[in-house]
């Protein structure tokens, strides 16, 4: 095991905790690390990877919006990044009463990474709360003030090349997250990212409970995959499947699997109609219920893109 590596700066890096265990292969766990008086996060990844991440860095240089790494050793295969305190799922998670002005200023970063990443073509997959860091200080009041949040996490990102979609033979990304098409693998693109963005916005805006799975088990047990049931839950908030899904998906198995969510969908709404978007994300406000709306549409040719997210009316509202 590495207990310090010097990177490609010459700077050396020790190794202290492990801040996320990866049971298959400890050596690719990620670590925190101290360097002089500053704290950081190292991770050995697989080659692919790291060479995925010094194309990306070399792309973006300079962003303050994503977390890239600060530092490398190709020889040990390893990525040094900057240290964040938190990520928003903890935040929340910790601290309910987190202030909304404080969440919003977290998503606005958000919405610019993504942004970032678009303008170059990149998509990132897999935006969900525990791939944004953030950190913050406390006034007074002991209330936090975030002092910077970021998107981080590449490990799936990929590059459109002349407007094609991604295409897998199995999902990539975090189920509880991935936009209709993403749970198919087919046809992801940017508009999958906003959708996963809206659902982010939700969470972030309280939502959380209607969004996130509480038993696997259960779900296994009746021989429900979460898949299906994230499928079925999000076209009976947003909207049943569109052709517009459909041809993007382009795939008949597929398409029967997602008419078949969307009619289970619509035999809920009957039952419950105030499981609608329309009728819950009144909480959230006119403006928000807006915006999301744009995000989650289930036809990804109808979604908002990212410029349109930045510049809509609810990051003017107070």
């Amino acid at each position: 095991m590495v207990s310090a590596i010097v990177g490609k700066s010459g700077r050396t890096y020790n190794q202290g905790e492990v801040l996320q265990r990866n049971r298959e292969d400890h050596k690719l766990s990620v670590f925190k690390a101290e360097s002089g008086n500053e704290s950081f996060v190292f991770k050995r990844v697989p080659r692919p990877f790291y060479d995925l991440s010094l194309r990306l860095a070399a792309e973006l240089a300079g962003s303050r919006r994503l977390r890239m790494h600060v530092d490398c050793s190709r020889e040990e295969g390893i990525l040094v990044y900057p240290y964040f305190r938190s990520t928003l799922l903890a935040l929340i998670q910790e601290d309910p009463d987190f202030p909304p002005v404080e969440r919003k200023k977290i998503l606005r970063c958000v919405g610019e990474a993504i942004q970032e990443l678009h303008s170059k073509d990149w998509i990132h997959i897999d935006v969900k709360p525990d791939n944004i860091l953030v950190n913050w200080t406390c006034d007074g009041e002991s209330n936090k003030l975030v002092t910077e949040a970021a998107l981080g996490d590449f490990d799936i990102a990929f590059k459109l090349k002349g407007g094609e979609s991604r295409q897998t033979p199995y999902a990539i990304g975090n189920a509880m997250w991935r936009s209709p098409e993403g749970q198919t693998g087919r046809g992801v693109t940017k508009a999958s990212d906003i959708f996963s963005f809206g659902l982010v916005c939700i969470y972030a805006l309280g939502g959380g409970e209607l969004l996130l799975l509480d038993d696997y088990q259960e779900l296994v047990k009746n021989n429900i995959r979460p898949e299906q049931e994230i499928l079925v839950r999000h076209f009976s908030y947003f909207g049943l499947v569109p052709e517009g899904l459909l041809k993007q998906v382009n795939n008949e198995n597929w398409s029967n699997a997602l008419k078949g969510a969307s009619e289970i969908a619509e035999e809920a709404v009957k039952d419950q109609p105030e499981r609608r978007f329309e009728r819950w994300g009144e909480e959230l406000g006119p403006e928000a219920q807006n915006m999301i709306s744009g995000m989650t549409n289930p036809d990804p040719a109808a979604r908002l893109t990212i410029e349109q997210v930045l510049a809509h009316q609810w990051w003017q509202v107070d």
